[in-house]
């Protein structure tokens, strides 16, 4: 599964940088790194086009970018689904999180691919519920956004700041810092 997601993003990039060789294998080698988590890739392959390509658009980057995550994260959600067979008791923290469907984005309200987003991360809320303190239900820290949004917001905000001051949607629709992207995506939607 690894060598076609290398193929895949190769090709993807070859035909943006006219098949600079050397961009394309480095790239490709950094986005099938089974370690890189999808929020840290984004600002790694935003860095390289742009000190590599700096006169490539934003907007033109961007679309590379997420159609490059859009790669990954299907290849990850293929594996997903092969090991979900060999999984029997996940814990329903996990399990929210890979239910994929359409859906509207909670952000920017667009119509596509949802994923869940922990207004409180995964760790801290698996400790929580392994302390015995409490109970937790984990559905009223879970939100439904879609994966520019999700990466967008990973992008802008630590996991503990996110856990510390952005605890709800509103919290993070108020956001001076997210303001900019959300005017930005919400203007692509209505264009497309």
């Amino acid at each position: 599964m690894e060598s076609s997601l290398y193929n895949s993003i190769y090709q993807r990039v070859s035909s943006e940088v006219n098949n600079d060789e050397q961009f394309c294998t480095y790239l490709a080698e950094i986005c099938t790194d089974s370690d890189s988590h999808c929020d840290d890739l984004r600002a790694i392959i935003d860095t390289m086009f742009k000190t590599s390509y700096p006169n490539m658009s934003d907007a033109r980057r961007q679309h590379v970018i997420y159609s490059l995550l859009d790669i990954i994260e299907e290849n990850r959600k293929k594996i997903n689904e092969e090991t979900d067979d060999n999984v029997n008791d996940e814990d329903d923290i996990d399990l929210f999180e890979r239910v994929e469907r359409d859906g509207e984005c909670k952000l920017c309200g667009s119509n596509q691919r949802i994923t869940i987003h922990h207004l409180i991360p995964k760790l801290i809320l698996k400790r929580m519920r392994n302390s015995g303190k409490e109970s937790v239900d984990v559905s009223k820290y879970l939100i439904e956004v879609c994966r520019p949004c999700h990466n967008e917001i990973h992008r802008i905000w630590p996991h503990s700041e996110l856990a510390k001051e952005y605890q709800t949607v509103d919290m993070i629709l108020d956001a001076p810092a997210i303001q900019p992207y959300l005017n930005w995506k919400r203007k692509r939607e209505r264009t497309a």
